[in-house]
């Protein structure tokens, strides 16, 4: 019998197997021992299954930054190379006339304008290329971001600093929720939804955008300490 919640499970599942390869191997270890333990637990919610899939990604976010900070270059230069050679003539000469206006594939497959100028025969072309060439690049990355284990450890530590510094930014938005009765209900929304942006199926919350929000709320309540 299927899993009341097999299709956020299948998510954790597909995200483990594409973390980034510098993870540490005890983190993935970990991540898919939580997540069979909750598929084998048919009573396993969605808030247990939530905040497994955010201790993960709280784990991972300092190696995936990290990694991406040492090789994006490298990665957005081969991910182009490859879509390139994988589409045919008529769209590879649109692709090539957006790109050189300084756009990335990936930032194309995002943009409106993958919808208006490509057909759907076209943005398939380019999609099954897209994630055929990620999957390609990831070995010479990985070689890559090993290439200076030093340079990515202070990466790494830098990144664990900038998550935390986000956790306890949340958390001071969090505690302003008792600043006032009318405005609690809105405010702890807002704390957990960038607390939701720690699952490794989600985006990540931003440091600039929590603070803005608290900069908000002092602004609201004549508040005028700092938050920083």
């Amino acid at each position: 019998m299927p899993h009341p919640h097999e299709f956020f499970l299948q998510e954790y599942q597909y995200a483990i197997n594409h973390l980034v390869p510098t993870v540490p191997v005890e983190i993935k270890d970990e991540a898919q021992k939580m997540h069979d333990t909750l598929l084998a637990d048919p009573n396993a919610d969605e808030e247990r299954i939530a905040k497994a899939l955010a201790k993960t990604g709280r784990a991972e976010y300092p190696h995936r930054q990290a990694f991406l900070e040492l090789t994006n270059q490298t990665r957005l230069d081969k991910v182009k190379e490859l879509v390139l050679e994988h589409v045919d003539e008529t769209v590879k000469i649109k692709l090539e006339e957006i790109l050189s206006s300084g756009a990335n594939i990936e930032e194309i497959t995002r943009s409106q304008m993958f919808e208006e100028k490509f057909s759907a025969e076209e943005r398939y072309q380019i999609e099954d290329g897209f994630m055929d060439a990620e999957e390609h690049v990831v070995e010479e990355l990985k070689k890559q971001s090993e290439a200076d284990p030093e340079k990515y450890n202070e990466l790494v530590k830098k990144y664990e600093a900038e998550r935390d510094e986000i956790q306890k930014q949340i958390d001071i938005l969090r505690v302003l929720a008792s600043h006032e009765e009318k405005s609690k209900g809105e405010i702890l929304s807002k704390a957990e939804a960038f607390e939701e942006g720690w699952l490794i199926t989600m985006p990540d919350p931003k440091l600039e955008t929590v603070k803005k929000e608290i900069e908000y709320w002092h602004g609201v309540f004549g508040d005028d300490e700092s938050s920083s």
